[in-house]
Formats: C-alpha cells, structure tokens, sequence
C-alpha cells in the first residue's frame, strides 16, 4: 500500500522535503510513510488525499471511484488510455501507475515507465478487489475491546468513501486497533471517530 503514497506526490511532481513542509509532518515521518515502515494516521491519510489529488481508496490501494467510460472489472485496451489522463490505473506485474496521456506512457511509483504500445492488461481495479460483507450486533464499549484479538470496526464519518475504504476487521493491540494494511484507529478515539463491534453490520440501516 505505501507505494501509492509515493505515486500520488511523483505524479504532482512534489519533492519529499516539500510534500513533508506542506503536509506539517516531518521528512523523515513521510519518508516512513512511503516506504511502509509507518503507516498515517487516518487524519494524515484525508489530508494526503487532498493534497495530491486523489482519492482516499487510490491512497489505500484499492480503487478509484467509479469511471463510466469504463467497466473497472475488465482490462482497460491500449485505445482507452489516452481518455484516462492522469487516473490510476492498476498493473497485477507492476502495481499502481498514472497514465500519462500527453508523454502516451504510464508512471509507476518504482519509477518505471512503460510507453502505452507495451501495456498489458492494466485495470481501473484490481481483479481480486473485494468489497466486505456487511455483520449486524451492537457496537462494544470500549472496555470490553481489551479482552478480544480482532474486531469489526465501522468509522464514523461523513465521507462514504472513506467508511467504505477503512471499514473491516481489525487486530485489537495495547493503545489501538490495527487492519492488515496498517491502518490504526486510537483507542483514545473511541465512540469519536469509530466504533467496534464483534460481527459485521448492516451499514445501509
């Protein structure tokens, strides 16, 4: 997932030193960020998220919101690409890349670039992406999280996307609670920003 951190701010063509400046972290944090030995906060993740442009599910790795001009579930063609200017777009040999319609190459965060004539099978979405299932069970206070390994959490939030995005099961540690793309939610932050539960629920109700 952290590669999509570096990506975002290649594509804005921002240096680290200034991204890190603009974001009020430091060189070092987002340098962690990018290389996946820390994971943001999900407040640094929104804010990342406005500041480069993109979506909060590109950032985690998932998919950009729905384009009409294409089904996300097949391979986009060669002759599509130039249409999709500066979208993520996603390479099951090469991970997450922009495509760059003026250049006709796409840009991956590794650096690489590849010209449109070789691309192959590159998607809006990953064909493995799934979507959670949605459990039904009143929310856990915040004592009984200590005696649990893994809970259900559901985000509270206006942004649908990111409850979409960041809801799911989560590994219960000492001070927070942790999903497997290390995404934390703070126990201090409890029935503030998300609740848990020990099943999935209906969020639709």
């Amino acid at each position: 997932m952290a590669r999509q951190y570096k990506l975002a701010r290649k594509m804005k063509k921002i240096t680290l030193t200034v991204a890190a400046e603009d974001l009020g972290v430091s060189q070092p944090t987002l340098s962690a960020w990018e290389s996946g030995r820390r994971s943001p906060t999900i407040e640094a993740l929104i804010r990342m998220s406005e500041y480069y442009g993109v979506t909060v599910d590109f950032l985690l790795g998932k998919a950009k919101e729905s384009d009409s001009r294409v089904d996300m579930t097949l391979p986009v063609s060669k002759e599509m690409l130039p249409a999709l200017h500066e979208a993520p777009v996603y390479s099951p040999k090469n991970g997450w890349a922009f495509v760059d319609a003026v250049e006709r190459q796409l840009r991956f965060a590794t650096g690489l670039s590849l010209p449109f004539a070789d691309v192959q099978n590159v998607y809006m979405l990953p064909p493995l992406f799934s979507t959670a299932a949605a459990p039904q069970h009143k929310p856990l206070s915040k004592a009984e999280l200590a005696g649990l390994d893994e809970v259900w959490v559901e985000p509270i939030s206006a942004d649908i996307t990111l409850r979409q995005e960041l809801r799911g099961w989560y590994h219960v540690k000492a001070r927070f609670v942790e999903n497997e793309m290390g995404q934390r939610f703070y126990f201090d932050f409890y029935g503030a920003k998300w609740l848990a539960f020990v099943g999935q629920w209906d969020s639709e109700r």
